[in-house]
């Protein structure tokens, strides 16, 4: 018996597992929407780097002008402390600068005369130590030195101080007690008076 030959059909046979690839250049695909494929995807991400590109540039600008800003007011700041300083420098120099100084030198404040009177103010007990004695007066040399000689044994500079400020017309015990201290100093290179230790005795 003659057989029936019939032409073979091409393709993916019942039941098998082998799907069609995703077209290739080799394969049964257009290669033009390949292509397309492609460029839509480069030019989406040049698109998105220029976007970035874009944002980082506008927060550069943003930071730099914020910097900028800030810089200005601390300049503006510094330069109004110094004109501040400059200006109370040159008032403390007018204050300080009299009329009748030489060379420009820095003296002390100009005293109004007007009005002022010469000699002790009215209803003044007397002089408080300073100054010039005057003639009779008797100097802290000359207290300090009698009132050694009416004790008639060794004292301490502190008993000295103590025993002369209440007569002595002073207010300061502190500056009292340093110009004894001076005058002591004085008396005992003169060899007026002997220190020995912390006593002191005539000399």
């Amino acid at each position: 018996m003659e057989q029936n030959t019939q032409p073979k059909k091409r393709g993916r046979k019942p039941g098998s597992k082998n799907k069609n690839k995703r077209p290739t250049l080799k394969g049964s695909g257009s290669s033009s929407s390949i292509f397309n494929e492609l460029e839509r995807e480069i030019t989406g991400m040049l698109n998105h780097i220029q976007k970035a590109q874009d944002l980082a540039a506008r927060e550069l600008e943003k930071i730099e002008q914020r910097h900028s800003r800030e810089l200005e007011k601390q300049k503006a700041k510094l330069e109004m402390s110094i004109n501040l300083w400059k200006n109370r420098a040159k008032d403390y120099r007018k204050k300080l600068t009299t009329a009748g100084t030489r060379r420009g030198k820095v003296g002390r404040p100009a005293l109004s005369t007007t009005g002022a009177k010469r000699g002790r103010p009215v209803g003044s007990t007397g002089r408080k130590g300073g100054g010039r004695k005057k003639a009779g007066e008797l100097t802290k040399r000359d207290i300090i030195l009698s009132y050694v000689k009416e004790y008639k044994k060794p004292l301490t500079s502190r008993e000295i101080i103590d025993g002369l400020f209440p007569t002595s017309g002073e207010s300061d015990k502190k500056r009292f007690s340093q110009g004894v201290y001076t005058t002591l100093t004085l008396m005992y290179n003169k060899g007026d008076l002997k220190k020995k230790g912390t006593q002191i005795t005539l000399g």
